[in-house]
């Protein structure tokens, strides 16, 4: 519809605001300026963390592993086992994560996750720990916590070395020697991905989380990793956390819901494309599609979730449509939903394009996960031409892979590397 491409051209909302090698060429110098740690941090948007995990793993058969999976809202441990094709989760408990009801100290954080490994301390040794917030790695591949996120209260954990102190509290119910390793959700994807690629057709891999924040990581040589002084490895994941990426021109309704965050000058890609603020964006989209007089006055437009955006545009939802005076104004509102989400599909696809030239190889694996990258309403579809045109102009080669339930394997494949 004319008029809602003029709505979103006219405050730099549209995807024909962003063009792609611009936006290519800025990710790859902000990147490689994260790669090299010159100059301040506030110089480069992309942080580029060393993971110090080796994706060359070999694989132990029929070894059982326990895995830890501690994100934002719950808390998973289980028992993993390689059966000679792929990985098999063979139990699993689950339970919301410490730190969200109350504030927990150090030994008590550590000890509630460590209550619940119980169960599986006698049926293996190592450990893969999954810890989904900012981490400092280093060589022994354990993470310092440099911050929480996603409001846990914790505070004495903040500085923490997770894989020692979580050893130190599974001592007090087993004296068995462990080795534990420590890597971020984004890394378990591609990890656990890897295993998908059956005839191993792929030279490197990328993987991304897509879902209520947005993030990437890649296959990196050492020799590239300037900031690094590494002589083990010849690769290492590098956690890009590149939902922080500063490069992409913002439009108005981007700008505001910036001014409006807690951290202002932060996440800024995350802001612009991922499932926590896209039902925003459309939200003050639809508001000043009512000022400027294309939807009508009397609507009562309500900030929905993306969810329910989703099965909206859909037609397996209609409770938006009491919001609304006219047809025409339902019509436009869908426009403008789809608009933005189209634009957030082709900001992914030139992130995640971005990191598969990087990866400098003749065919790369793509590994996503996350529950918006595959459900809402048009983001797949949109995705896939963006990265498949992207690709054909690198003359790049690539296998999309559905890293969904990947998180877990992916532990269980860290933990095989000491």
């Amino acid at each position: 519809m004319k008029a809602i491409d003029d709505f979103l051209n006219k405050y730099q909302m549209s995807e024909g605001n962003i063009n792609i090698e611009d936006s290519l060429r800025k990710l790859n110098e902000t990147s490689n300026k994260g790669l090299s740690g010159s100059g301040k941090i506030k110089d480069y948007s992309i942080p580029m963390i060393p993971t110090y995990l080796n994706p060359d793993i070999k694989i132990k058969n029929q070894e059982k592993v326990i895995v830890v999976d501690a994100g934002g809202t719950n808390l998973r441990v289980g028992i993993a086992l390689y059966d000679g094709s792929d990985f098999v989760i063979l139990d699993t408990k689950e339970d919301k994560m410490p730190g969200i009801d109350r504030e927990y100290s150090k030994e008590e954080f550590f000890d509630y996750i460590a209550i619940r490994m119980k169960p599986f301390l006698n049926e293996a040794v190592n450990i893969g720990f999954c810890f989904s917030y900012r981490v400092a790695m280093n060589k022994d591949l354990d993470g310092r916590l440099i911050a929480w996120a996603k409001e846990i209260k914790a505070k004495e954990v903040v500085d923490s070395l997770v894989g020692e102190e979580l050893l130190k509290a599974v001592k007090k119910y087993s004296d068995v020697e462990r080795k534990i390793v420590v890597l971020n959700d984004t890394a378990a994807v591609l990890l656990g991905g890897i295993p998908l690629d059956k005839e191993k057709s792929c030279d490197k891999y990328v993987g991304a989380i897509y879902g209520t924040g947005f993030n990437c990581c890649y296959i990196e040589d050492v020799k590239n990793i300037v900031k690094l002084n590494d002589s083990l490895n010849k690769t290492m994941i590098i956690n890009t956390e590149t939902g922080n990426f500063s490069g992409f021109p913002k439009g108005l309704f981007d700008i505001e819901l910036t001014k409006e965050s807690n951290i202002v000058d932060e996440a800024l890609t995350e802001k612009m494309t991922s499932g926590r603020y896209l039902s925003t964006l459309i939200y003050k989209a639809s508001l000043k599609a009512m000022e400027d007089g294309l939807i009508s006055k009397e609507t009562k437009m309500i900030d929905a979730d993306l969810a329910t955006i989703s099965k909206y545009l859909m037609g397996l939802d209609n409770s938006l449509d009491k919001c609304f005076k006219t047809n025409d104004d339902i019509t436009k509102y869908k426009e403008i939903a789809n608009g933005l989400i189209k634009r957030a599909s082709k900001l992914v696809a030139i992130v995640i394009s971005s990191f598969a030239i990087k990866s400098n190889v003749k065919k790369v694996g793509i590994i996503v996960e996350g529950s918006t990258f595959y459900k809402l309403k048009g983001f797949k579809e949109n995705f896939n031409f963006y990265f498949d045109s992207i690709m054909k102009s690198k003359n790049i080669e690539y296998q999309l892979f559905d890293g969904r339930g990947r998180i877990l394997i992916g532990a269980a494949l860290a933990s095989m590397l000491k």
